[in-house]
């Protein structure tokens, strides 16, 4: 029985266990595939007003203060200690010098799977982070809306969800780091939060409220909310700007049709304006004047992917949905304040995407072909204005923090 029972089982498991950990060692020797900081990377939210980016890309306090961390492969009991030992010397490295960081995001969107030890590891990292290295925010990226690959809750470990009694003060007071209301429930917008966090006041005085610690379902929302925490360091009356053309819409009471007022315009010139960096306000004003108002139901159509190119619109009021057709789940929000359909107006192309109204209506203004043409013949100079907004896009798109991240061969431009 010594042989053939329960010694034998043991043997075997203990065969077993080494074989997974050395199996586990040598498939990721380091747990942190990358260190970098934010500076060359880009979120969704790009078309912000021109001093929110030159807040942005300051050298002392844009996103060269925001440190990102990207774990890789299976963290577990074997590994985890050279993790967190990694991450306290890259931090210890940088406290005290221009390169210390106001926020560290890291990202597990690449971990594959977590054991309970490592969990809890991670864990105690928050606090250090914050106690030892002074760290405004520690933001971690689970890279799923099914939250982190364990079974143990680091969702709620890591984010400090605070009591049902902060949830009014926290929706007053920090809604606009949030780009509106600090929401536990899963949306369609760029920033996904799996719990609502704590606030706290910052040592580095932001003017807001700001959380110690929270979960982002993506690394592109964990860099919007990082950028909004910058700028409200500096000057939270952008974010109240921001937030104040992005409210919501409202109807008449007659006809179920949408205001069209003098605010919704003054929104929509701000809008073309940051599309425009540098341009002067009248001649935004005199391209802006070539734009018809447009309204769209919920679930209406823009345009189908594949049909003709025959207009630019701008994205005032609502909610849009990018999807290519016969490529299930690929999708992209189009944020308010963004341009669409530009490049097919430019290069003559057909529509490369359907875009669908995915609120309860959207107000856009629309450059059509007709007049994009009589522009290019009399004011070359304005029409100039779209050919930058075009290059600008896709300069944004090469710099998004979903192509560099993952990708080396994906440089800045």
């Amino acid at each position: 029985m010594t042989i053939y029972g329960m010694t034998a089982a043991l043997l075997a498991g203990i065969a077993s266990a080494l074989s997974v950990y050395a199996a586990q060692s040598v498939s990721y020797q380091n747990p942190v595939r990358r260190t970098m900081t934010a500076r060359s990377l880009r979120s969704s939210s790009w078309n912000r007003p021109t001093e929110a980016a030159s807040i942005l890309d300051s050298n002392e306090i844009g996103r060269k203060k925001i440190l990102i961390i990207q774990l890789q492969g299976h963290l577990f009991f074997g590994n985890v200690a050279q993790l967190t030992d990694n991450i306290k010397a890259t931090l210890e490295q940088k406290k005290g010098t221009p390169a210390e960081p106001w926020i560290v995001i890291i990202d597990f969107t690449l971990v594959l799977g977590m054991d309970s030890s490592a969990a809890q590891a991670i864990g105690k990292l928050k606090d250090t982070m914050r106690k030892r290295f002074h760290i405004d925010v520690a933001i971690f990226v689970s890279g799923s809306r099914d939250g982190f690959p364990c079974k143990y809750d680091l969702s709620h470990e890591l984010s400090c969800p605070a009591d049902p009694a902060d949830h009014d003060t926290i929706s007053k007071e920090a809604a606009l780091l949030f780009g509106g209301e600090a929401k536990t429930e899963e949306t369609d917008g760029p920033t996904n939060l799996v719990h609502t966090p704590r606030l706290i006041r910052s040592s580095r005085d932001t003017g807001l409220p700001i959380p110690q610690n929270l979960v982002c379902d993506s690394l592109d929302s964990a860099l919007i909310f990082a950028e909004n925490v910058l700028i409200a360091r500096k000057n939270p009356c952008l974010l109240e700007d921001i937030a104040e053309f992005r409210e919501p819409l409202t109807k008449s009471n007659n006809e179920g049709e949408f205001y069209s007022s003098d605010e919704e315009k003054r929104s929509a010139i701000i809008f073309l304006s940051n599309l425009c960096p540098g341009e002067s306000l009248p001649d935004v004003e005199q391209l802006f004047s070539l734009f018809k108002r447009e309204v769209y139901n919920e679930n209406e159509i823009i345009w189908r992917q594949g049909s003709v190119s025959d207009s630019a619109k701008l994205l005032v009021k609502g909610r849009l949905l990018s999807l290519l057709e016969n490529e299930e789940g690929t999708l992209e929000q189009i944020p308010t304040g963004a341009m669409l359909g530009e490049l097919g107006l430019v290069k003559g192309i057909d529509r490369l995407n359907t875009v669908q109204c995915v609120s309860d209506g959207a107000v856009l203004y629309s450059l059509d072909r007709e007049d994009w043409d009589v522009l290019k013949r009399d004011n070359p100079r304005i029409a100039r204005f779209i050919d930058m907004i075009v290059i600008r896009y896709l300069a944004h798109r090469v710099q998004h923090v979903s192509n560099r991240i993952f990708e080396t061969r994906c440089l800045p431009v």
